[in-house]
């Protein structure tokens, strides 16, 4: 099913990026592609219950992933595919009425994006952009030593925005650094909790080829 939408997405924006050509005969057309990128993210999930509260949180947690797109001026457009590495966190006995102690492993993996970019370029070589756009992601939870309901996994998607520079450090190979939330309290529904939310994001390098259309 999340390849099934992956691919639907695509093909839209496939449609999009030749839409946007037909619209700029007169600008410079650069599509690009991310041929290494990775990152250090944050990922979170919290569940609210009537008797007691579940955090799991874990910053720098690793990521890679691929990107394709398209850029003017001005403006650009991207798709995403991505993986991202898992979270957890031990609990004591009592916690959300586990009778245990016991573990959890979250992880936000595979997750593709759509996003659109306003940019600026100072010169040649360096530009800023900001990012706006989507990210649907499979997000799973993994216990373990407890017998509460709490395994569950749902494919959702988020708002995703980023800022970010890129160096042009070739004629076509530029670097990007970039900051970017791909979910902020996303509304889950997953594990019998009354209340959960996740989100994920952070600070990503990448290495691009581009190609003048």
């Amino acid at each position: 099913m999340l390849l099934k939408k992956v691919l639907f997405l695509m093909a839209l924006f496939i449609a999009f990026f030749s839409a946007q050509t037909l619209h700029a005969q007169e600008q410079e057309i650069e599509v690009y592609y991310g041929a290494l990128g990775g990152g250090l993210y944050s990922v979170e999930y919290t569940e609210s219950r009537t008797n007691s509260n579940m955090t799991v949180k874990e910053k720098s947690v690793p990521a890679g992933l691929l990107k394709a797109g398209v850029d003017a001026q001005f403006w650009g457009a991207e798709v995403r595919l991505g993986l991202v590495g898992s979270a957890s966190k031990s609990f004591p006995v009592n916690t959300i009425g586990s009778a245990t102690p016991f573990s959890i492993d979250i992880q936000a993996s595979p997750f593709f994006s759509y996003l659109g970019k306003l940019q600026y370029p100072f010169n040649d070589k360096f530009k800023a952009y900001i990012l706006l756009g989507g990210t649907m992601a499979n997000f799973s939870i993994n216990p373990a030593g407890t017998t509460l309901l709490l395994k569950s996994s749902a494919v959702k998607t988020g708002f995703t925005y980023g800022l970010g520079a890129s160096y042009k450090a070739h004629q076509d190979f530029s670097i990007d650094m970039e900051w970017i939330q791909y979910w902020t309290n996303v509304a889950m529904a997953v594990s019998g909790a009354g209340t959960s939310k996740a989100s994920f994001g952070g600070f990503g390098l990448s290495v691009n080829k581009s190609f003048d259309f």
